[in-house]
């Protein structure tokens, strides 16, 4: 860079181009040497320092500057290619979360920093609506008895009223509604439906597959809305 700042400055006063590379050179013609004679034929410094002039008051600087001229190149930055705004689209087919990647149009990560930065200034719903409702939000039912994620099955009520009527218990319609039932306990009086990350139902699912057990602390709504 320093001698493409003298053969620059010395191409520029005698019209010429010149290699500024180091390769052309050696130890007995130096680049220093070589531009050094060309500015000086030019009337410059050998070195290429000149004499500079401060542009508030006009007062000559005590020291001497190396100036020249060096070649620029305007870099390609456009906002067009960079920025990266999507309120929804592609996602996992398996967690159901945003894709990474602006290519794929994707959306913009999260990390912990920014997390962090959320939580300082208490804002939480920010980090539910960006984390959650935006993200992998999804809705699942929960025996509140067990504590169970997985055991909660849909089963028709049809089934139920043919057994019955059968025995001769019950004499009304076939009822075709549906209802949740938990198979571990057998019962549907403690099933709810609740709010989770859809990876986070995966995650259950994957340790379930290794024998390994989530049990969910799931509290009764009524107390919650007297809470």
């Amino acid at each position: 860079m320093m001698i493409e700042s003298m053969a620059g400055k010395s191409a520029a006063m005698h019209g010429e181009t010149y290699d500024a590379s180091p390769f052309v050179f050696n130890e007995e013609n130096t680049a220093i040497n070589h531009f050094g004679e060309l500015l000086t034929k030019s009337g410059y410094n050998y070195y290429g320092n000149e004499t500079f002039y401060s542009g508030v008051d006009g007062r000559q600087m005590e020291m001497q500057i190396f100036f020249g001229i060096v070649y620029y190149q305007r870099l390609r930055h456009m906002i067009a290619d960079k920025f990266q705004v999507r309120a929804t689209g592609p996602i996992d087919p398996i967690t159901h979360q945003p894709v990474k990647g602006r290519k794929k149009g994707g959306g913009i990560r999260f990390g912990e920093m920014e997390r962090d930065a959320i939580i300082a200034h208490g804002t939480s719903f920010v980090l539910q609506d960006r984390l959650l409702n935006c993200s992998d939000r999804d809705v699942a039912y929960a025996c509140r008895r067990c504590g169970s994620l997985l055991s909660v099955l849909m089963s028709s009520r049809q089934g139920m009223h043919l057994e019955q009527r059968k025995k001769g218990t019950i004499a009304a319609p076939v009822d075709y509604s549906e209802q949740q039932t938990c198979r571990s306990c057998g019962k549907e009086d403690q099933v709810f439906l609740i709010q989770v990350p859809r990876v986070f139902r995966y995650l259950t699912a994957e340790l379930a597959a290794m024998n390994v057990k989530i049990k969910l602390g799931i509290e009764h709504p009524s107390k919650i809305q007297g809470s």
